[in-house]
């Protein structure tokens, strides 16, 4: 019983065989109609299409099946040549001659284009095409050929015969083989057209626009500028339609402008020139409608080439700062490539022990992803650019920026044209995976930086509100004490600034403690019905002390009687961070504090007549830690208005300041005056914005 595997070759045989048979029939078929293309009495045809069928076919064909396609063409030409009764030495010379060229043309186009990678979507291959498929291919076959003519019938001229047969196989070989090489991306596979109404439109049209051209019925005076009438469909085709479309009508105008002109119809017959120039002047003309319509698809693409890859580049970009998450926005990434542009795509972090874990991946078999991380472990280069005949094109890049450490692979079908552009592409887009990585590590790093840091001044906080309460306590004890003393007058004024500096210490270790609770989400409050009137009162006996001691007298407005749920104990600590800053940075100036109500809420307003701020510190007094002065002039922890202004917030309201250098700062508190609570229980005080 045979083996799979011996039965895999013979189909694989048979496959070779029924194509190469098929190519060798499309070579004879292509060698009559290309018979018919002569100028009489001349016996050389205008254009010879053999040629760039051979060379499509070689450029297209996997390397272990060249040798069934040259047998092929060998065999179709000898025997073609046979029937037709040509000299067996001549016979043989032709097709050795027929069979090099375009082994030549595919050899050469493989190397400088890449392996099947021809798809007339750069200048490049365009270029390659025209010097190795155009220039060079038809050396072997044109030499050969003259050279054999010259040898067995004694023509006059080596060269004479020689510029035929290139001219021929040269204009056969550049309309032939990109028209099949555009349908045809891959060995096995014919592309269907992509917009293919207005294909056959414009191709349609441009046949009939040909024809009138070209055919009978042309005044013989017309000038030979007609030709170039046909232009606009060219361009269109290449423009819209891309290599494919600029290849097809190329074919459309060569084919019905060689037909016309051969049958002594259109400009270029209409000449008293000699055959030989007419013969000459559709051939360059034809020469200028193919590569100038290739190059301009070639142009188009390359441009669309471009944007596409920058609109890519900026929707990475977009997905990598939406989150600093790399387990979020990696695979979203690979998703965006996989299978827009990619067939394969994988991202691998080095960890501190040096093992490489996957960050990312899609499209990848696990021995495929194993074989490319291994591949790039060893890799001793940046950014290595090869093809897999498993995988096709890959594309692999070290990741290396400071404590980011790893590698991206990034795949395409085999079939895949691959330059430098493509390979810029994967730079681009890996150094953006490694600023996006090495950004989420730093803000990890900012995090844990700022935990330890809230959590110690928590810490600290705590141990420090613990003897300062004793303290506190002590004071009271001692003060109550030297009042009953009737000569302790001036240890009691010392006793008195002893705690003044004591309760001074308590307030900058509760405002750190609230500053945690702040950034944790654990201050809450405690609502309940607070009449504004009173509590201003209350807060005004209380600051009497510290305003007389800054000559800052407070006036007092209250417009109304406002009442709010409101917790009280918050309010208050609102209330006298605003008039302890008017005090600090607006000593020795009178204080006005304004209370009225607008709509249904109360607005409270705090008037200093100190150093003012600038519009700059007005951008940032409401932050954590923030101050609008140096700190070697005025102290403090830069933590007052911010707590103030998440009090403000958390109630429903607002707090917002404008000031003048040197002509004061005025603090609006507004609150919600009718709010009613939902809950009577306390309600959580929201994090930061």
């Amino acid at each position: 019983m045979p083996s799979r595997g011996s039965i895999s070759l013979r189909a694989l045989s048979k496959s070779t065989g029924f194509r190469a048979t098929v190519y060798a029939l499309g070579v004879v078929l292509l060698s009559n109609a290309s018979s018919r293309f002569v100028f009489p009495p001349e016996s050389n045809a205008v254009l010879w299409l053999p040629p760039g069928l051979s060379l499509a076919v070689l450029v297209r064909a996997r390397r272990r099946h060249w040798p069934a396609y040259l047998t092929a063409n060998f065999l179709a030409h000898l025997v073609q040549e046979i029937l037709r009764g040509t000299p067996l030495a001549v016979n043989l010379i032709w097709a050795v001659g027929n069979t090099l060229s375009p082994l030549l043309g595919a050899v050469l186009m493989r190397r400088w284009a890449g392996e099947s990678t021809l798809s007339f979507t750069r200048v490049r291959d365009v270029a390659v095409f025209l010097i190795a498929g155009g220039l060079i291919s038809p050396l072997p076959s044109t030499t050969l050929g003259a050279a054999a003519i010259v040898w067995n019938v004694g023509a006059s001229s080596f060269w004479t015969q020689w510029l035929y047969w290139y001219l021929s196989d040269m204009l056969g070989t550049l309309l032939v083989t990109p028209l099949l090489l555009t349908w045809a991306p891959r060995e096995d596979h014919l592309a269907p057209p992509q917009r293919p109404v207005e294909l056959a439109v414009t191709c349609g049209l441009l046949a009939l626009f040909s024809h009138v051209i070209f055919g009978p019925g042309i005044p013989n005076l017309l000038p030979l500028s007609l030709p170039y009438a046909c232009f606009p469909f060219l361009l269109w085709a290449a423009l819209r339609l891309g290599p494919r479309g600029a290849a097809t009508a190329s074919g459309v105008v060569g084919t019905l402008a060689v037909w016309h002109t051969t049958a002594g119809h259109g400009p270029f017959a209409s000449t008293l020139a000699p055959i030989r120039v007419q013969m000459f002047s559709v051939q360059a003309f034809l020469v200028v409608v193919q590569l100038s319509a290739l190059t301009l698809a070639a142009l188009v693409c390359e441009r669309q080439h471009a944007e596409q890859a920058q609109r890519l580049l900026a929707r990475v970009g977009t997905v990598l700062a939406e989150s600093l998450d790399y387990r979020v926005t990696l695979p979203r990434i690979a998703h965006l490539l996989v299978p827009r542009i990619a067939s394969g795509f994988a991202l691998w972090l080095e960890s501190e022990d040096g093992r490489w874990e996957q960050a990312a991946q899609t499209g990848l078999r696990p021995e495929q992803e194993q074989r490319l991380q291994e591949q790039l472990r060893q890799q001793s280069v940046p950014t290595v650019a090869r093809r897999d005949p498993e995988m096709g094109v890959a594309v692999l890049v070290r990741l290396h920026r400071k404590r980011v450490r790893g590698g991206l692979a990034l795949v395409a079908p085999g079939w895949h044209p691959l330059d430098a552009r493509d390979v810029a592409f994967v730079e681009d887009l890996a150094h953006r995976c490694v600023l996006a990585l090495e950004n989420a590590r730093l803000f990890q790093e900012a995090n844990e930086a700022i935990h330890v840091r809230d959590e110690f001044l928590a810490i600290a906080a705590h141990e420090l509100r613990t003897p300062l309460t004793a303290l506190k306590l002590h004071l009271q004890s001692l003060t109550r004490l030297m009042v009953r003393l009737s000569q302790a007058t001036e240890l009691l004024a010392r006793l008195q600034l002893v705690a003044r500096q004591v309760h001074r210490l308590s307030q900058l270790v509760e405002r750190l403690l609230d500053v945690g609770r702040i950034n944790t989400g654990r201050l809450r409050l405690e609502r309940e019905a607070v009449d504004l009137s009173e509590l201003i009162h209350r807060e005004k006996e209380l600051l009497a002390g510290d305003l007389a001691r800054a000559g800052c007298p407070l006036s007092v407005r209250l417009h109304s009687s406002i009442t709010g749920w409101w917790d009280r104990y918050r309010l208050q600590q609102a209330l006298t961070i605003l008039l302890s800053n008017a005090m600090k940075f607006g000593a020795r100036q009178p204080i006005e504090l304004e209370v009225d109500e607008t709509g249904e809420r109360a607005r409270i307003t705090v008037r200093d007549h100190g150093i003012g701020m600038t519009s700059e510190a007005m951008e940032r007094i409401f932050g954590r830690f923030e101050r609008a002065v140096s700190s070697r002039e005025y102290g403090g922890l830069g933590l007052g208005l911010f707590i103030a202004r998440e009090i403000a917030e958390a109630h429903g309201g607002s707090l917002h300041a404008a000031s003048t250098p040197g002509k004061g700062t005025t603090f609006t508190l507004e609150l919600p005056a009718s709010h009613l609570p939902e809950m009577l229980h306390e309600t959580p005080l929201p994090a930061p914005h």
